[in-house]
């Protein structure tokens, strides 16, 4: 069982260190996508202590553990927080903005193993554009 503070979760034997405290706090309080160096700068306001590697090494232990997805596309890389349950993401390339969405146009699983012999075990959908408030 991993360790969960705040509703984001660390991988088994990982300590919530002050330093790994003040970037899950940052990230709980955080209003759509991030980069890792935007986070760092929040988190080391709570934690001066705080380094750029740390800060790095616990954005991929938040990912592997699915608290956190990197975005894909043209932009710097960046991160959004994410709950265990299956959504997707709609991305203003505009603001940042994130926001999830229920919505699955892909075949469910059954449908990919009958028509290609393809036994999906997870799948990632982000869909960029405008959102309501840019456009």
């Amino acid at each position: 069982m991993s360790a969960e503070y705040k509703g984001l979760r660390l991988l088994d034997g990982v300590r919530l260190t002050p330093q790994r405290k003040a970037l899950l706090d940052a990230i709980a309080e955080w209003e759509g996508s991030f980069t890792v160096t935007d986070l760092f700068e929040r988190a080391r306001k709570r934690s001066p202590h705080l380094g750029l590697a740390t800060t790095y090494r616990t954005v991929d232990l938040l990912r592997q553990s699915g608290s956190v997805r990197a975005l894909a596309g043209d932009h710097v890389a960046a991160y959004v927080r994410c709950g265990p349950e299956h959504h997707h993401h709609l991305v203003c390339l505009e603001c940042g903005a994130v926001e999830d969405t229920d919505e699955c146009p892909l075949p469910s699983a059954a449908e990919l193993r009958r028509r290609y012999g393809f036994a999906p075990t997870s799948h990632e959908l982000e869909i960029y554009g405008t959102c309501r408030r840019c456009l």
